[in-house]
């Protein structure tokens, strides 16, 4: 029997033990090449199944250092994860740099309907039109195509129709790590 540390290059060979700073400085590699957030979990689990709760820890250190630092970088929670974002002030810069159109921002009615779905979920495309008093196919298949929102079942009523949920996407997208941090219909009415 072969351990997993066998298929590595001598170079590449895992230490069993890495101290304090060592485990920060991974994490920070490790959210750094992470293209999407990552879990506790998931990182504990590649740091070699360290407690869950000491990769919290480090994670919270590691974001006030980023806090208070010059990085254009901070740690974010996000949809459940953690991931490396920029920092607001020079998003300008790095939608030059990818050639970012601006024909990428949802439209209001796309905005409306995903509004609703986020708020109503899991619900049919009939009951957003109903609340909407339009057709929504058009937004539907946008949210679908950008991953805003998914298929999460279908309804038991007749004709069994879809039921839709937003996903991570949507969480990742919003900059929120779960629907608990959308404004209550409470609070959206004190803005109007």
């Amino acid at each position: 029997m072969t351990s997993a540390n066998t298929e590595l290059e001598p170079s590449e060979q895992m230490p069993e033990t890495l101290g304090r700073e060592e485990t920060r400085a991974v994490l920070h590699a490790l959210l750094f090449v992470a293209d999407r957030p990552v879990s506790a979990e998931r990182l504990a689990e590649a740091l070699g199944d360290i407690d869950r709760e000491m990769v919290v820890t480090l994670l919270s250190e590691l974001r006030d250092e980023f806090e208070a630092s010059q990085l254009p970088y901070t740690l974010r929670e996000i949809a459940g994860g953690y991931q490396l974002i920029t920092r607001p002030e020079h998003a300008p810069f790095i939608r030059r740099l990818l050639q970012i159109k601006q024909k990428n921002r949802l439209s209001k009615a796309v905005l409306e309907t995903l509004a609703i779905i986020a708020y109503k979920q899991p619900c049919t495309k009939t009951q957003v039109e109903e609340i909407r008093g339009v057709s929504v196919s058009h937004a539907f298949e946008i949210l679908l195509e950008k991953r805003l929102i998914k298929v999460a079942g279908v309804a038991e009523v007749p004709g069994r129709p879809k039921l839709y949920r937003t996903t991570d996407e949507f969480l990742v997208h919003f900059g929120i790590s779960s629907l608990k941090e959308l404004p209550s219909i409470e609070e959206l009415r004190e803005i109007r």
